[in-house]
């Protein structure tokens, strides 16, 4: 990890496109402006990783509704059979 001392209104830049600047410094606090492009994603960590575990849920959820799907059908097969 790279560590970095800035102070108010001095910024940092990431690649060519991007951009952070600290915006104020209040106790504990700091406040950060990040310059990007559009499509360039930003979130806060915390919001980041529960939209991952979110995604893992739903993928897991839709995989188990898929196999049970496959196992109804089989089993209303067999019934057809008898």
């Amino acid at each position: 990890m790279l560590v970095l001392t800035r102070k108010k209104g001095q910024s940092l830049v990431i690649g060519r496109d991007i951009r952070v600047v600290v915006v104020e410094v209040s106790g504990d606090f700091v406040r950060l402006g990040i310059e990007a492009p559009p499509e360039v994603a930003i979130y806060r960590e915390e919001i980041y990783r529960a939209v991952q575990e979110e995604n893992r849920t739903a993928l897991v959820t839709g995989e188990l509704a898929a196999r049970l799907k496959a196992q109804v059908g089989n089993n209303n097969e067999k019934s057809a059979r008898k």
